[in-house]
């Protein structure tokens, strides 16, 4: 992932690596200056730079919350015992363990106010397995928090208009209980902004129906479209209304000398829990070659108290922690589910009966994936959570894309029919080795099926395989099926949901990405079928055929003899 940071790039980028769950560093450089910001699970962690008074020290020393004697001490161990400055803090008794946190806070957020003033530079992201290292703190302010209190920092209407893109594209909140769940302080204007937000207007609507100052609109917008809050939804954008005639338009009538407008009054804060405008429509109606979009529960925008809530309700960052029985009331559930995640089917995980309906499986999943989002792992008291709390949600969202699609969840059923027989006393307890190996043997059929343009014999025997099977291989057999499902003109739509799936626990997977634009190929959406081609050389930058396809879709791209300098332009973006 990398690229040049042109209008609308870096929230996108920002959101991408939350969503994704993404472990590494993402480094920001404009001429000889670099600033990076280092990510764990998707989570940010600490921020580096190369500008010396953009270092954390500086930056603390410059906002009174440290003097620059104490600052050279620790600077002095930093030196010597090659430690991060953070520790030497610590163990100098300048900084407490809180205020280390406050310390990374505060430079994580004083860099990305930097960079979200660039209008120009580039960005990098260098992927890593892990990046734990001394002196790593759990955050007490969630990633989206951070990235909003940046984007809000942003003084320059330019530079905010500059990030927005283009204004013409439709809105929508998004779908993804991740995004609706973060942990986030919103703003009265933030709140007013959300409520009318329905899937059906472009932001430059969004934008005109709120009576406040224009900029303070969009640069509530661009906070919210940096988190994730909200999402520009695909398609082509909504052609701007054309202005009519001066002659044909209605005259004013002249206000009496008396009479002054009024100034627009400051809207009422939303509810705390609940921003969806009363009768507004909750969906928006479907894109071309899309199928309808499904119900969404309310967004939820923080975990404020909510009296409707199953589970306990966690409070915004200056809420000061969690009181000691709400700790447990949290911890006792999360340990709970997590030692009986691999002895779980499906259903059970979700907590639903086999025979559940789909609105019931939508409604265990979001209800549960509130209770046990990532986030949570940003109070104190459940930081050591983290790596259980990730587990948790991804398993509910394995759950939630096995059991909506009608296909895969029949196989699932009668795959766990069959477990139940073999499991019985008399039949004795499965292998599960022996079923991987078996399961895996399905795949290996299938994909000499597919080869053979046999697609019929392959869909059976991935549906069966596909519960069974975990890692790349359940990915390489959930791509296989979107294949096999592409071929047939009723399942479509169910192969494009796969891809879909797929691509949101692996956002990388190139395969992937070529696969969907294939399918957007043959419905001849050409717009989203070059989207999808270009991200795969994004990925992959030698792909032949990803390559032929940009070069047919877009009349502007290099071809024939000049695919060598594409290829080299996809390698530096």
């Amino acid at each position: 992932m990398k690229g040049q940071l042109w209008e609308g790039v870096l929230p996108g980028v920002l959101r991408a690596l939350y969503v994704g769950r993404q472990t590494g560093i993402l480094t920001f450089s404009r001429g000889d200056e670099r600033r990076s910001v280092h990510f764990r699970r998707g989570n940010i962690v600490s921020a580096d730079t190369n500008v010396a008074e953009g270092r954390m020290g500086e930056v603390l020393v410059k906002l009174g919350r440290l003097n620059p004697t104490d600052l050279e001490r620790a600077g002095q161990i930093v030196v010597w015992d090659k430690k991060r400055l953070g520790v030497a803090l610590v163990e100098l008794g300048v900084l407490s363990e809180e205020g280390l946190e406050e310390a990374v806070a505060t430079h994580v957020h004083d860099l990305l106010c930097q960079v979200f003033a660039w209008n120009e530079g580039f960005y990098e992201f260098d992927e890593s397995d892990d990046l734990r290292t001394d002196g790593d703190v759990t955050l007490r302010f969630s990633t989206g928090e951070l990235i909003l209190q940046a984007a809000r920092s942003v003084e320059d209407p330019d530079v905010v208009r500059y990030n927005l893109g283009d204004l013409n594209r439709v809105l929508a909140l998004p779908a993804d209980p991740l995004l609706r769940f973060q942990r986030i302080s919103l703003t009265p204007v933030d709140g007013y902004l959300l409520s009318r937000v329905d899937g059906t207007l472009a932001a430059r609507e969004v934008i005109q129906l709120i009576p406040l100052p224009v900029e303070e609109v969009q640069r509530s917008l661009f906070g919210l479209l940096s988190t994730g809050l909200i999402e520009f939804v695909g398609g082509p954008p909504k052609e701007p209304p054309a202005e009519a005639p001066a002659a044909s338009r209605p005259k004013e009538e002249p206000a009496a000398a008396s009479e002054a407008p009024a100034p627009p009054s400051t809207p009422e804060p939303p509810p705390p829990i609940v921003l969806q405008a009363e009768g507004a429509p909750s969906a928006a109606p479907p894109q071309e070659g899309e199928a309808a979009k499904e119900e969404l529960p309310p967004l939820v925008l923080s975990f404020d108290p909510d009296p409707a809530a199953e589970s306990p309700a966690l409070p915004t960052p200056e809420g000061g922690g969690l009181a000691p029985k709400a700790v447990e009331a949290l911890r006792v559930p999360v340990l709970e589910a997590h030692a009986s995640l691999k002895s779980r089917s499906h259903f059970e995980v979700l907590g639903i009966p086999r025979q559940a309906t789909d609105s019931q499986v939508r409604e265990a999943y979001f209800r549960l994936a509130k209770q046990f989002h990532p986030d949570a792992h940003h109070d104190p008291a459940l930081s050591d959570l983290r790596d259980k709390l990730e587990e948790i949600f991804s398993r509910l969202g394995e759950a939630y894309e096995v059991l909506r699609n009608p296909r895969i969840r029949a196989m699932y059923e009668r795959e766990l029919l069959r477990r139940d027989s073999v499991t019985s006393p008399s039949a004795g307890a499965v292998d599960p080795a022996q079923d991987a190996e078996l399961a895996a043997e399905s795949i290996k059929k299938a994909e000499d099926s597919i080869a053979r343009d046999r697609y019929w014999e392959a869909i059976p025997l991935l549906e069966s395989a596909i519960p069974r099977v975990q890692g790349p291989l359940k990915q390489q057999a959930r791509i296989l099926l979107a294949r096999a499902y592409a071929k047939h003109p009723n399942w479509v739509k169910q192969g494009e949901e796969l891809l879909l799936s797929v691509l949101r626990q692996d956002p990388r997977n190139a395969e992937a990405h070529l696969q969907l634009g294939l399918i957007f190929y043959s419905q001849e959406l050409r717009s989203r079928a070059l989207a999808s081609f270009r991200r795969v050389l994004e990925i992959e930058p030698d792909n032949e055929e990803a390559i032929a396809y940009v070069g047919e879709l877009d009349p502007d791209a290099p071809s024939g003899g000049d695919r060598g300098l594409l290829k080299r332009l996809f390698r530096r973006g």
